[in-house]
């Protein structure tokens, strides 16, 4: 096994700067007008802490902050990439332990919480193929989030699942894995050291009884990707006085088998959407 990343986050988020900071290793994605995203980063004890930029006047807690009117909302409120690590025909294990809190949702004590209030969440990325692969933690529930981003001039079609895996308290901390089997174009979820979740044909959509949150017409073909980078985001649809509090620590990806590949490289701004 090769370790080809990992950050204990001692240091903060250590963004990659041209002037100051030319070998930080992660990238921040924008957010509407917001150039850095909707996230602060600062280094504790437990971790790295994200929360929003903005703050709830009636709380003084973190909270995302409201899109003005007429700007599209992005449901990628804050995302940072590490870079982009070859796979090597291999196998390739992202992984992160992670903690989230969502706060200023009100809801009826027998709903189910519903990820789209928000979530933090473990990214795995293949940008050339629009392949993303997700771990979500909402204060209730370990999901897996799985998608495909279509191409603009309608050559790749897309879609998007949502799957609740298990439950959780706003407390727990938990161990997640992505690891993707590149040669056979598999992926499976591993929780705390179980597999809870696993895509057989990565590129396409899931079999029944699966339904898509999203679906966008257009072909799909098998992924076995090239190239996978980790990273962290802050994910809501409809920013308006809530807030996550995301901890990660210790993340790392892995590679077992396969060829020696090439160094890892970096992924540039506006990669997902």
């Amino acid at each position: 096994m090769t370790l080809l990343f990992h950050d204990d986050f001692a240091e903060g988020l250590r963004v990659r700067d041209p002037r100051t900071r030319p070998d930080g290793p992660w990238s921040l994605r924008p957010a509407g007008a917001l150039a850095a995203g909707d996230g602060t980063t600062h280094a504790t004890a437990a971790g790295l802490v994200v929360q929003p930029t903005g703050i709830d006047p009636d709380t003084g807690r973190p909270a995302f902050v409201v899109p003005p009117e007429g700007e599209a909302v992005d449901h990628l409120r804050w995302a940072a990439f590490g870079p982009a690590c070859d796979t090597g025909g291999a196998t390739l294990t992202v992984s992160a332990t992670l903690s989230a809190e969502v706060r200023g949702v009100v809801t009826d004590e027998a709903a189910d919480d519903d990820i789209r209030d928000g979530a933090g969440v473990l990214v795995v990325l293949d940008r050339d193929a629009g392949l993303i692969m997700d771990f979500g933690l909402t204060d209730g529930r370990v999901w897996a989030l799985y998608g495909r981003v279509p191409a603009p001039d309608g050559t790749r079609g897309g879609f998007s699942y949502s799957v609740p895996l298990a439950s959780r308290r706003p407390s727990d901390s938990h161990r997640c894995a992505l690891v993707v089997d590149s040669a056979a174009g598999v992926a499976r979820w591993l929780l705390d050291g179980d597999e809870v979740f696993a895509v057989q044909r990565l590129g396409h959509g899931l079999p029944e009884p699966a339904r898509a949150d999203s679906w966008t017409p257009g072909p799909l073909s098998t992924v076995r990707s090239a190239f996978l980078a980790p990273g962290l985001a802050l994910i809501a649809e409809s920013p308006h006085s809530q807030g996550v509090r995301l901890t990660v620590s210790d993340l790392s990806v892995t590679r077992s088998g396969g060829s020696v590949g090439q160094p890892a490289r970096s992924v540039p701004q506006g990669v997902a959407g």
